[in-house]
């Protein structure tokens, strides 16, 4: 064996010793600060299917008729959790005034799957194991999918279901494993596994009390002055609230809503349009004198219930008139601020009532104290 020059050997030495102080100092640092970013949920169309992921790494992948002018609306609903050994399953969505005897059957490329029946009032069916199978095969490729139910006839769209898959095969980190739905392989490498939804600590606010600061009082010309300058001044910014600004809106009044913990949540106009309107949402001291949260543009209602008295802003607003596409979220009370507790969506604009499902983009477990 050829002998280290001590040059060589010195600066090995040196080496080792700064590795082992990393390790060291990795070791010391605290558990929140070496963990994972959590993980991020997210909502994608292609053409005529929807992908909708939350934070617990499950998927959703909603496809529809074409267009969105159709008398008759069919959605196939395909869901998988994170995890290696999960399987897909799939529901089936119809008006319900159009199941005539409750049944439907599925015909795909001129081939029956079979008649489905146990609709729910909602008009929802769940469809076999095989069904499932079938259908997420032929749609990897072209699939004639057509839905007969009643006196009706309506095809369901294979436009861009194979890149909704294979965006679900990447969040959830199956490319290339023999788990994939659409590109698989022999790759060993883990897939994302099941996160758990996070614990929300939510502040019972018990003996809500809600007053009214009407417009030219002098109380509401300060309150509206402080919930102006929070809002800021620039147009473009995505929270901008102009009806705040305004002061000939239809809204005259700020709402007062107590919290806790010496704060209450102000309440005055937003944003309004043809069908719709939000709220800007800021807590405040008790004594009305400094903006200490501001919840702009998202939230346009708030939630109580004597029986569970968690105080909670919501969000639910539809993308259209005829209320065939919604989405919804809302924020709960945790005794300093209002955080996240939940956010949906329908999905597309495809004919449904209020939308043919209801697919989570954040979930948690909300504990009351």
């Amino acid at each position: 064996m050829q002998a280290l020059r001590f040059d060589e050997f010195f600066a090995n030495l040196l080496l080792g010793i700064y590795n082992m102080k990393k390790v060291i100092l990795l070791s010391l640092l605290p558990l929140t600060a070496m963990a994972a970013p959590s993980l991020k949920g997210f909502e994608k169309n292609y053409q005529d299917w929807d992908l909708i992921c939350d934070n617990t790494g499950t998927c959703n992948m909603a496809g529809y008729q074409e267009g969105d002018g159709s008398e008759h609306p069919v959605s196939i609903l395909f869901t998988r959790s994170a995890g290696e050994q999960t399987s897909v399953t799939a529901q089936l969505a119809l008006l319900p005034d159009e199941l005539g005897n409750k049944t439907a059957e599925i015909i795909l490329n001129g081939q029956s799957l079979g008649t489905i029946q146990n609709f729910s009032e909602e008009g929802i069916a769940k469809l076999s194991e095989k069904q499932t199978t079938e259908l997420l095969t032929a749609l990897k490729g072209n699939a004639d999918i057509e839905v007969v139910f009643g006196e009706f006839k309506e095809k369901v769209s294979d436009k861009g279901a194979a890149a909704a898959m294979l965006k679900m095969d990447e969040f959830q980190q199956r490319l290339n494993t023999p788990s994939a739905l659409i590109r698989q392989g022999k790759e060993k490498h883990a897939v994302l596994a099941p996160q758990a939804a996070p614990q929300i600590d939510a502040v019972s606010v018990k003996n809500l009390q809600t007053t009214e600061l009407k417009r030219g009082e002098k109380q509401f010309d300060a309150v509206l002055a402080l919930l102006r300058k929070s809002n800021g001044t620039n147009e473009n910014s995505e929270n901008y609230c102009p009806e705040l600004h305004k002061d000939d809106t239809w809204r005259d009044d700020i709402t007062i809503h107590t919290l806790t913990n010496g704060k209450v949540l102000a309440e005055s106009i937003c944003w309004s349009g043809p069908y719709q309107y939000s709220n800007y949402y800021a807590v405040m001291d008790e004594k009305l004198s400094k903006v200490e949260q501001v919840l702009a543009s998202q939230y346009n209602d708030v939630m109580y219930d004597n029986r569970n008295p968690v105080l909670a802003v919501i969000g639910s607003f539809k993308s259209r008139g005829i209320g065939d596409c919604w989405i919804r979220k809302e924020a709960a009370w945790n005794g300093k601020i209002f955080i996240r507790t939940s956010e949906w969506t329908t999905g597309s604009c495809k004919g449904f009532t209020g939308g043919a499902w209801q697919l989570p983009i954040f979930v948690s477990n909300v504990i009351v104290k």
